[in-house]
């Protein structure tokens, strides 16, 4: 073992920094050669051992939440696995089931992106992260799309349940119903947004199912996940998916956090005709989630580079002109104004401060970062802060 992760920890390309050589080096010894359950008890060895050591560290698994996949997006042969089959709690991915319903209502023309939605007592009782909605208040569907996208709003994504399938009961019958005919056997839904349910359950190899049929089922549609902000009512909302400004080629798709959860993360990523998903699902804190995805994926895209046989290779149809005529897609651009300060939180202080106030809210606890640490491919320039009047 230390052998062979020894020779892994020594690669070397001479156009590269040191310390980006290392990295490299770290991640793919870390996810070819250590299996999860052993990979407490073992340290790559190499002449920067240390920083090695350290890098690895932030990156076990540390609670039972954990599962991490990484699939070909276009054939779904599965890259890397770790506990996909385990159930999990889905917290906000729920999201991803509500907009594909509501994918599937815009192409069958039962309503347009114009369509009002109207925001009931229900909708508007919901908990947050929310927009503070009232009843009576309408929103374009347009608009209810970016909101569960990029705010993940419990109150829009109540709203589009009941606009869709009458009351926010009814339409999770038909999330599970939807859930069994896309091939999602281990996934029970319960409620529209993925605010806390203890029956409320689902598995990564689920997800990343669902993330594959929402590419290429609505391929018109699914540009919206790169969507990185959007403005409503006088305020600028920010996307909580930090991937889509530090890994190359991400675009989208959704983020969720709960306390029983752990902070998740189902990212898309497309480089020169390969379109890979990859999951992960129970990290402690926002930053080593996405710590975690960025491993994985530089881990899958440096096999691709040596094998392009893994994955298929071929047209991307959101990346060509869209089928159906809807609004132009959003970009995904760096925001403007300067960052916002971090709130730098070690994760046992974030832990405490569970235990202090019961259930976070998702924007509250997207807000903090622990202090793990990890390769990123580019700067983590996205603002920490959910929106700002304008």
């Amino acid at each position: 073992m230390r052998a062979k992760s020894s020779s892994l920890c020594q690669l070397r390309r001479q156009s590269e920094p040191r310390h980006a050589r290392v990295a490299v080096a770290c991640v793919v010894g870390a996810l070819l050669t250590i299996a999860p359950a052993e990979a407490a008890g073992h340290h790559i060895r190499h002449r920067d051992g240390e920083s090695c050591r350290n890098m690895l560290h932030a990156f076990l698994p540390v609670s039972g939440r954990d599962a991490a996949l990484v699939v070909d997006g276009q054939s779904g042969q599965v890259l890397y696995a770790r506990n996909a089959a385990a159930e999990r709690h889905p917290a906000s991915l729920t999201k991803m089931m509500t907009l594909y319903l509501l994918f599937d209502a815009l192409k069958a023309h039962r309503i347009s992106l114009a369509t009002p939605i109207t925001i009931s007592r229900h909708a508007a009782a919901q908990l947050k992260v929310n927009l503070n909605l009232s009843p009576g208040m309408t929103m374009s569907v347009e608009t209810a799309i970016k909101a569960i996208i990029v705010k993940s709003a419990n109150d829009v994504a109540v709203a589009v349940a009941e606009a869709v399938g009458g009351t926010e009961g009814h339409f999770a019958q038909l999330m599970t119903a939807k859930a069994r005919a896309i091939g999602m056997r281990n996934t029970f839904y319960h409620n529209a947004s993925g605010l806390p349910d203890v029956l409320q359950v689902t598995t990564a190899d689920d997800l990343a199912l669902l993330a594959r049929r929402l590419a290429y089922d609505f391929p018109q549609y699914y540009p919206y996940f790169a969507t990185p902000s959007f403005s409503y009512h006088g305020m600028t909302y920010y996307t909580h998916d930090n991937l889509l400004y530090r890994f190359k080629g991400t675009d989208g798709i959704k983020t969720g956090f709960t306390n029983a959860s752990g902070f998740n993360l189902v990212s898309s990523v497309v480089r020169d005709g390969a379109h890979v998903i990859g999951v992960v699902m129970g990290g402690n804190t926002a930053l080593q989630r996405d710590n975690e995805m960025v491993r994985l994926l530089a881990a899958t895209f440096v096999r691709v580079h040596a094998d392009p046989s893994l994955v298929e290779h071929g047209v991307i149809p959101w990346k060509s002109p869209p089928a159906e005529s809807v609004s132009p897609p959003p970009a995904a651009v760096a925001l403007p104004g300067p960052p916002a300060p971090v709130i730098a939180l070690a994760a046992p202080t974030f832990n405490a401060l569970l235990a202090k106030s019961g259930e976070i809210d998702e924007d509250m606890a997207e807000s903090y970062v622990g202090d793990a640490s990890g390769p990123e491919e580019q700067p983590n320039c996205v603002p920490r802060r959910s929106s700002r009047r304008v």
